[in-house]
């Protein structure tokens, strides 16, 4: 990112804005994970918004510096993954993320929004199966 660019981002809607942009998240999706309507996020993305008290929910969501999204200094993100603000890389060198979540996670993120979604909704069900199969041998067992 070029320091025009930057510089144009002086607003905490615009970096809002950006900062889904860049990670491909809805003003829908991040709505419904921070527990606000859409209309809120999209009153949050306009230029003149002064921020909001879920900043720092939303910063962690997005992945991206809550001093960059609320004032504008710090860490812009430039990708999703890159050295700029908490990636997967980060995570994996500081011991977050083994090496199995850290393959997961870029597939993940290498998916469409509906291929995400169908496959979030499979490991649900394979998780809720898993308990039940196990519910089942203890029963058994005992």
């Amino acid at each position: 990112m070029n320091t025009t660019t930057l510089q144009a981002l002086d607003t905490f809607g615009k970096r809002l804005k950006y900062a889904m942009k860049v990670r491909d998240v809805s003003q829908a999706e991040l709505a419904g994970v921070i527990g606000l309507k859409q209309q809120a996020i999209f009153l949050l993305c306009k230029e003149k918004s002064k921020g909001t008290k879920h900043a720092f929910a939303i910063a962690r969501y997005l992945r991206v510096d809550p001093e960059w999204l609320i004032l504008g200094s710090g860490r812009p993100p430039s990708g999703i993954d890159s050295e700029d603000g908490q990636t997967q890389d980060d995570l994996f060198a500081h011991g977050l993320l083994t090496s199995q979540e850290r393959g997961l996670l870029t597939h993940f993120r290498g998916l469409t929004k509906a291929q995400r979604d169908e496959e979030a909704l499979s490991v649900e069900k394979m998780a809720k199966l898993n308990k039940e199969v196990l519910a089942e041998l203890s029963k058994t067992l005992k």
